[in-house]
């Protein structure tokens, strides 16, 4: 891992921050621009980062330095090389973004694992809506929601709203019942809770689950993207504390989630959120981000999570959550309660000269630090933080609107949610740079196409028997996918690149024809939100076609239970059946027909052109998330999804009506011929 140029003749290496970085100093001893500097150093060396604002100064990072200390050269290679994106929860000021903190099916974790995420789930919308947890009624509330919540995801089961969570607390399934009853004193607490559910189904805080785009952290990432992602959480657009407390808790847990099913044992992204103290305090108080924060920052090392957070003193902050960060920068210090703070962690450390530097930290600059890593100096190192490439202020809600550009509104608009819960459709607009493959049907063409198709009285000829309603030209979205395949060559030594496309809407792998004609692998549609490990135990029914728990668990490298457990869920979701028993154990073959071929060759296209020209009609919305095809790449082609674009597929909806009803006819406007 290269070396990060914090400042003047310093060089600090990126691998330690797998430990963790801390920040401490007074108001304006510049802590915020150093843990700045490191994101900037980290997206420079490929470091994609998730950072939690909650005062408006981190979001400038998407604003270039203008200054003239400012390094042009590295400046022009940020610019080239970064993508800097502000999320606005609850707002359109930036980039929407909300969360479901309901969608627990599908997770391919261990139970153990499950029983922290539904804890903090549940913990957390219980304070939300105001219930205290240190008395019984939070405590029944609480425990009411959790045995829900993981009786849903035992069953695989995905919640849309908090209107369904509060029927299933007025009516819980018979599966919670018996042991929910120790919990409910009586229907008027019930009710109780079910009703402010339901508030969070209605006004501004609606906004945090249904409105934007799905807080996914594959996206946040930039997983697939050309460019190294930065991506910024404006909590500002929040109105309350509880709020911001209550989206920093889902952000972290959903990070903790994707850890745990993304190891690395190399740094693979930055987890940052500046002036900490408000979300894990030191003491008693226990606001809703603080035990996920603490598991985040114990466990994140093991996953390639680097934390970066900065606050004024380490008695701020839980002290166990302190002791997980290895190296720190102590900026100015004035106060001598501040100092003994600082004084009492420093001797833990038993480095050489802690006298001499706790004199000194009265008298240091805005931007001079003293750092101490004991894994990568022997000694306190002191250093003068470089200037930013970014600029360093602090933004409104209008300064996030003006810095956000169409192209990136244009980006994530087809990932935004309705309030049903699915993705959005354009209305009709004329639509100019929206990459689509070349419009080649003509005005003309396309009129003697809509005469031919209409329904005759004597079958083939005679008058027509329909009229036309409309027809309407639609871009369908198209994953154009890069994906690396290790282990080819003769010797297993070379890396094969593959550009594969994916039907955006279904998620089935398809193939393209120098004509325009699409070949459309099925299968893929009914799979895509198993997971990784239920792709795998159904790729290897589907090449066995009978197969025993002993066989998946052999050939897997889990335990039987695993798998069998596994299969039974592939079961319940009538992807696979029971055969019988061939001895003891179970054997299971496939209901599932995916056709899509594991050799990635036989799904190279043929190059078709793409144009930029401006198009009117509607934007069919994506309904696939790539971080769904990445993790069907790595567990059907063994591949990883290295980058991704969308491009548009053009066809002509034609609809029809006659007396025997309403039809719809697809026609390619690449090349004139029915879709199918």
């Amino acid at each position: 891992m290269a070396d990060a140029i914090l400042g003047k003749d310093f060089k600090y290496g990126l691998d330690a921050l797998k430990k963790h970085f801390i920040a401490l100093g007074s108001t304006g001893s510049g802590k915020t621009v150093l843990s700045k500097v490191l994101i900037e150093e980290a997206a420079l060396n490929g470091i994609p980062s998730i950072i939690v604002d909650p005062q408006g100064d981190l979001a400038s990072l998407a604003m270039p330095g203008t200054g003239e200390n400012v390094d042009k050269q590295r400046l022009k290679q940020f610019r080239e090389n970064v993508r800097v994106v502000v999320f606005t929860p609850t707002s359109s000021k930036g980039i929407p973004l909300c969360v479901n903190p309901l969608k627990l099916a599908g997770r391919d974790l261990e139970n153990e694992d499950v029983v922290s995420i539904v804890s903090q789930v549940s913990s957390s919308i219980a304070k939300l809506i105001g219930f205290d947890l240190d008395n019984d009624k939070g405590k029944n509330a609480q425990a009411v929601l959790y045995l829900i919540l993981f009786d849903c995801w035992k069953k695989r089961i995905n919640l849309s709203t908090f209107d369904e969570l509060s029927e299933l607390v007025l009516n819980m399934p018979d599966s919670v019942k018996q042991e929910g009853a120790a919990f409910v004193r009586d229907a008027k607490e019930m009710a109780v809770l079910s009703k402010k559910l339901k508030f969070l189904a209605i006004g501004q805080k609606e906004l945090m689950f249904q409105f934007g785009i799905r807080l996914d952290i594959g996206t946040l990432l930039g997983k697939g993207q050309d460019k190294t992602q930065i991506s910024v959480i404006y909590l500002n657009t929040l109105e309350t504390m509880e709020e911001k407390q209550f989206f920093v808790s889902m952000l972290a847990t959903e990070l903790y989630e994707w850890m745990l099913a993304n190891p690395s044992k190399d740094l693979q992204a930055i987890f940052m959120i500046d002036e900490v103290s408000s979300f894990i305090p030191a003491g008693a108080e226990k606001p809703m981000a603080k035990e996920i924060l603490k598991l985040v920052y114990k466990q994140a090392r093991k996953y390639g999570i680097g934390c970066i957070t900065g606050t004024q003193n380490p008695g701020d902050i839980d002290y166990k959550a302190f002791a997980q960060f290895g190296t720190w920068a102590v900026g100015r210090l004035v106060t001598k309660q501040d100092i003994a703070k600082v004084k009492t962690a420093l001797q833990s450390l038993d480095l050489k000269g802690d006298e001499s530097v706790l004199e000194s930290l009265p008298k240091l600059k805005p931007g001079e630090f003293f750092v101490f890593c004991p894994d990568l100096f022997k000694d306190v190192k002191e250093m003068k933080v470089r200037w930013l490439l970014t600029e360093h202020k602090t933004l409104t809600d209008n300064d996030v609107k003006a810095n956000t550009s169409k192209e990136l509104r244009d980006f994530y608009a087809p990932l935004e949610v309705s309030k049903e819960g699915g993705h959005k459709s354009s209305a009709r607009a004329k639509f100019a740079g929206v990459g689509h493959f070349s419009v080649s049907l003509t005005k003309e063409g396309l009129d003697k196409i809509i005469g031919r198709k209409k329904k005759k009285l004597f079958l083939f000829f005679g008058p027509s028997r329909e009229s036309l309603e409309s027809a309407t030209l639609m871009l369908k979205p198209v994953v154009r996918a890069e994906l690396a395949k290790t282990g080819m060559g003769l010797f297993g030594g070379k890396t094969g690149n593959f550009q594969v496309y994916f039907d955006a809407v279904t998620g089935d792998a398809i193939k393209l024809k120098g004509n325009g004609s699409i070949k459309a692998y099925k299968g893929f549609s009914s799979i895509l939100k198993l997971t990784e490990r239920e792709i795998s135990v159904l790729k290897l029914i589907l090449d066995k076609k009978n197969v025993t728990n002993a066989e998946i668990s052999s050939k897997l490298a889990i335990t039987e239970n695993f798998a069998n457990q596994v299969a039974n869920d592939l079961m319940k979701k009538k992807i696979i059946s029971y055969s019988g028993k061939a001895g003891r154990a179970y054997v299971w073959e496939p209901l599932a027909k995916v056709n899509v071929p594991e050799n990635i060759k036989k799904l190279l296209s043929e190059d078709l052109p793409v144009s930029n020209e401006a198009v009117e009609g509607k934007i069919v919305a994506q309904v696939v998330s790539v971080n769904d095809l990445s993790k069907l790449s790595k567990a059907w082609f063994n591949a990883a999804l290295t980058r991704h674009s969308v491009v548009y597929y053009p066809y002509y909806e034609l609809r029809y009506a006659g007396k025997k009803g309403k039809r719809i006819v697809k026609i390619s406007a690449v090349n004139g011929r029915e879709i199918k």
